[in-house]
């Protein structure tokens, strides 16, 4: 492994094959397939973990009608930080959020006290900001960016119960990857919008939580957002660096002021209460921060390649190829290194790759069966056959 560890993400990504970015597009990212496959892994975790807990996955526009956004208040308090564009003699927006696109999706039917709390996720719908050219940085800030996002619609005695169930989740995913976290109620800000009494109502809900949850928090004074008090969650990385990422956020204006509503059990119109959450933040910022976390190590688990097999001549390659289609078949992502090269050339090439796992093969190795094994950061570990060497990926598997 290189020693100049803690390198800035965007010289491990060139490196490792995972992104560019080009004059074309300034603050937006073309990812290659290796950084791809780093996304949909995240992705594919974040959704098998929905679907367990109730979800729905939707999709909405990404050019939506200003008048959209006068309605849920964003194009007062948020105008500034979106692209506009005219078409037809009306103006347009790229959404720089999904909250209210979420709201035509509740308020599409009439919906029954029974039917709440209604999880709406949007994994991966794409939004827009208009962030100066002289703050955009890499992939930690961008114009164009994914959210993990969802919105929550529940009952005011529900609230509660599932701000508990995302504190949950969000610990045990940072435990996933190591990065400890720090916990802050944020609380009405000056441009707020809506009944003060209301905002007190959601800041000591969110307060029983973080309570109730028994982390350690502080106060962020006037830091909520302009619709509602929210609980930021900091993630310390291997630098000792904090970074904002997760967030949960109470919010009893944008249902009011979209019409939002349920029929209780009296038949009686009661407005919902819209939790907006996210995970892990913007999937752009969150590779970057775990590249500079891991130095570009990731886990196994997310690694682009997990495994890669070299071989040391021509005459192992139907071996080699046997082997490759067998541990492919095991949905191990892998790749074979059959070049006419050096063996030291071959492995210094893919540890600057920062593969878990090498796997060498010679002859001696063909005639056994086996596989000589290079770990990451421990070197040789010797030859193994190969369902050992799979019982020890299974292991490193998330």
């Amino acid at each position: 492994m290189p020693e100049n560890k803690h390198r800035d993400h965007r010289e491990l990504g060139q490196e490792m094959d995972l992104f560019s970015f080009h004059d074309v597009a300034p603050g937006t990212v073309f990812w290659h397939g290796k950084g791809m496959i780093i996304w949909r892994v995240l992705e594919k975790y974040l959704r098998d973990k929905l679907d367990k807990e109730g979800y729905e996955e939707v999709s909405t526009p990404i050019m939506v009608k200003k008048s959209l956004f006068e309605k849920s208040g964003h194009w007062e308090h948020y105008q500034k930080n979106m692209f506009t564009l005219e078409v037809e003699k009306e103006i347009y927006a790229l959404k720089p959020m999904n909250c209210p696109e979420s709201t035509l999706i509740y308020s599409s039917r009439v919906r029954s006290y029974r039917d709440l709390p209604i999880r709406l996720s949007e994994i991966t719908g794409r939004i827009h900001r208009n962030e100066l050219s002289g703050t955009l940085g890499g992939l930690l800030r961008v114009r164009q960016m994914a959210q993990d996002d969802a919105h929550i619609y529940v009952r005011p005695d529900q609230i509660e119960e599932e701000i508990t169930k995302l504190m949950e989740f969000i610990k045990e995913f940072y435990g996933l990857i190591n990065m400890p976290l720090s916990f802050n109620l944020a609380t009405r800000p000056d441009d707020a919008m809506g009944d003060p009494a209301i905002w007190k109502k959601a800041e000591e809900a969110l307060d029983n939580v973080l309570k109730k949850t028994k982390v350690k928090y502080k106060i962020d004074e006037k830091e909520g957002a302009f619709y509602g008090p929210k609980i930021d969650i900091k993630a310390t990385d291997s630098q000792n660096r904090e970074f904002a990422i997760a967030t949960i956020q109470l919010d009893f204006q944008t249902p009011e002021r979209m019409d939002l509503y349920y029929v209780d059990e009296n038949g009686d119109r009661k407005q919902p209460i819209m939790i907006h959450r996210a995970i892990i933040g913007t999937f752009e910022r969150f590779i970057g921060i775990l590249l500079e976390h891991f130095d570009g190590a990731l886990p196994f688990w997310l690694s682009p390649v997990q495994v890669q097999i070299l071989t040391i001549n021509d005459k192992v390659l139907d071996y080699a190829n046997k082997i490759t289609a067998e541990l492919k078949s095991k949905n191990i992502r892998i790749e074979l290194d059959s070049r006419n090269e050096s063996i030291g050339k071959k492995i210094r090439e893919a540890e600057l790759q920062r593969i878990p796992y090498l796997l060498v093969i010679g002859e001696k190795e063909a005639s056994a069966g086996k596989v000589a094994v290079r770990e990451r950061g421990k070197g040789d570990l010797g030859a193994m056959g190969l369902e050992e060497f799979l019982d020890k990926c299974a292991k490193n598997q998330k």
